[in-house]
């Protein structure tokens, strides 16, 4: 029988078939002919059941690579499968770098447009907000060619649309021309922080922080632009292996997770731990591409929210209070950060600036405490959740969070009307 797990390992399939295509023609036919429900699957990042089916789901993993680049339109096309640590140096190699990552780049490029990946810098979208057009194959095996002069409205609503309106195949994404960073690391006090929020934001071009809420203090990061001489970047198989690779600090950040599932009650003395662990200010300076992404080995859950930018602060120690009062267990810090506004219909951002908060629990312990304690506190602040990271909002709650989530719905409708891309997950966002 046919098994998938995502990445974290809680979203489990048994598809009747799975088709694994190596060109937009065999994609088209394995989604035109597939048994509903048919859905697509890249890296398995998303921890919602975007890609649970018992009927087909199709492998972008034999579609990876850069089309081509144009340097004057500051533009790259790539193939949907393409992981984002593969892209970074043949892009260097063309003159280009993309304008922001998160900090995982292991997806696949399709997964991280299609769900409204994002990175942080208050003037900087997510990846979904960078796309110029893309090659939309469709339910029925049609492929649309979607820009804004070409099948327009599909192309404004599809940029996040996590293959509710079809399946990519290639997409073409704005950039710029290569660029280094340098990163630093430091702690600082949690009240520090709150008073010092916007001018840190508006300091560095990114600044983003790690809470872990039984502390009182913040790990801060921020990225600026830099001139200084840097080494010559990593080849895409050196970067695929640097991402797999297991630290110190890793292997013993594992441990206290596996003490805190254990011993609950000393979830408090690990993340003061792990805190004061990192004290000691650190930087690096590399293309920007090396420096955007850190390993993540250690399995996670998450729920991430995007509220209104200026109720970021509240919100994130309105969290960390409901974990600190219900004495929830886990060594996981909040993560939080700063999301330019986008036009896409369903984009957490859709005309609105934000800060995403994010919290994690490890994936061998369970998740309903502390993601119900955040969500309830995520939905009085207007939150919208990130499409591929957990949640239990439904079509009603949709409705009220997107004012143009009756014209998706229609658009849905008109590119699916028998609902073969629709799973019960994506049954239930859309009421079907």
């Amino acid at each position: 029988m046919n098994a998938w797990t995502n990445w974290s390992g809680w979203v489990k399939a048994s598809p009747q078939h799975i088709a694994k295509p190596t060109s937009e023609t065999e994609l088209s036919a394995a989604v035109r002919d597939g048994v509903g429900p048919v859905r697509v699957v890249g890296s398995g990042h998303s921890f919602t059941a975007l890609g649970e089916t018992n009927g087909t789901l199709i492998s972008l993993d034999g579609m990876q690579g850069v089309v081509s680049t144009d340097m004057a339109a500051l533009t790259a096309t790539v193939r949907a499968g393409t992981k984002i640590h593969a892209l970074g140096r043949p892009l260097f190699d063309a003159g280009l770098g993309l304008k922001n990552q998160g900090d995982i780049d292991r997806q696949a490029i399709a997964g991280a447009v299609g769900t409204g990946t994002h990175g942080t810098g208050p003037q900087l979208g997510s990846l979904s907000a960078e796309v110029k057009g893309f090659r939309l194959v469709t339910a029925d095996g049609q492929v649309l060619a979607c820009s804004p002069s070409s099948n327009a409205e599909v192309w404004e609503a599809g940029r996040v649309s996590f293959g509710s309106l079809g399946v990519m195949s290639e997409i073409t994404i704005g950039a710029r021309k290569a660029y280094k960073l340098r990163e630093r690391n430091w702690v600082m006090p949690a009240a520090e922080c709150w008073r010092d929020l916007n001018t840190l934001r508006d300091k560095y071009r990114h600044f983003e922080f790690f809470w872990f809420p039984y502390a009182d203090s913040v790990v801060a990061k921020s990225l600026d632009e830099t001139s200084e001489d840097v080494s010559t970047p990593l080849t895409s198989e050196q970067m695929a292996a640097r991402g797999e690779r297991v630290s110190a600090d890793q292997r013993t950040f594992k441990y206290g997770c596996e003490v805190a599932r254990l011993l609950p009650r000393l979830s408090g003395r690990l993340q003061q731990l792990f805190t004061r662990a990192s004290m000691g200010a650190s930087t690096r300076a590399r293309w920007s591409h090396e420096v955007f992404p850190s390993p993540r080995n250690v399995k996670f859950n998450e729920m991430e929210y995007a509220v209104p930018a200026g109720n970021g602060a509240d919100c994130i120690r309105e969290v960390a209070e409901a974990i600190r009062n219900q004495k929830i267990a886990g060594v996981f810090p909040i993560e939080f950060r700063f999301v330019k506004a986008d036009d896409i219909w369903i984009s957490p951002f859709y005309k609105r600036d934000a800060v995403t908060i994010s919290v994690h629990q490890y994936h061998r312990q369970s998740y309903d405490t502390l993601f119900g304690a955040a969500e309830a506190i995520f939905k009085r602040y207007g939150g919208r959740p990130h499409w591929g990271k957990l949640h239990t909002l439904k079509a009603a709650d949709f409705e009220r969070l997107y004012p143009r989530w009756g014209d998706f719905q229609a658009l849905r409708r008109r590119l699916d009307p028998a609902g073969k891309l629709l799973n019960p997950h994506l049954k239930s966002v859309f009421g079907a």
